[in-house]
């Protein structure tokens, strides 16, 4: 089997599964969760450093297990492996909300939370540099892209407007008070066709 560039820097020991390689992939798993977790939680979502650092725990956890397993049974398949991945995006999904506006809430730290837990698993499978790898593409993508996301959405002539009223009487006065050259009549006949058709 080849090793990992990383653990062939560190020497042969951080490939095998000894009691060093475990806490050295465990402490490494924490250390990346930390980082996207702390991203997250300056950002005040709801799954922060605790959360990213428990998935990102259970990934290395079920893969160390499973490799452990493979060494001592007659098993090929990390069967505890693919139940984690199957776990975290059940995790992952719950951790959605639909909004009153029917906007989708969390998906990005769901999906974080997913890829967090895929990095752990690789750690544990001894794959530091697939892991790294995958961290600095996850970083990168929950706190640059951002920044780039913002900058097309503002760029873009498609906007959505979503508005509570009271009563269907504020409606005529609320067309009004936005569109003074149109009249109210004619915005308001506008607006009942468009949502009699839809």
């Amino acid at each position: 089997m080849k090793t990992d560039w990383i653990a062939g820097l560190l020497g042969p020991w951080s490939a095998e599964l000894t009691l060093g390689s475990i806490f050295l992939r465990l402490a490494v798993s924490m250390a990346l969760a930390a980082i996207i977790g702390c991203e997250r939680s300056s950002k005040r979502h709801s799954a922060g450093l605790r959360t990213f650092i428990l998935v990102s725990l259970a990934g290395t956890a079920t893969m160390l297990i499973d490799q452990y397993l493979m060494d001592v049974l007659p098993i090929t398949i990390p069967l505890l492996s693919a139940a984690a991945v199957i776990g975290m995006t059940t995790i992952s999904g719950n951790s959605i909300l639909f909004s009153s506006k029917n906007q989708i809430k969390g998906l990005t730290t769901s999906v974080g939370l997913w890829c967090c837990g895929i990095v752990g698993l690789a750690l544990g499978a001894g794959l530091y540099t697939l892991a790294l790898v995958l961290f600095f593409a996850l970083l990168c993508s929950m706190s640059g892209l951002p920044a780039l996301e913002t900058h097309l959405k503002d760029r873009s002539n498609h906007f959505e407007v979503h508005l509570e009223l009271k009563n269907k009487g504020d409606l005529a006065d609320f067309v009004a008070t936005s569109a003074p050259s149109a009249s109210a009549s004619t915005i308001l006949s506008r607006t009942r066709r468009t949502s009699a058709q839809a």
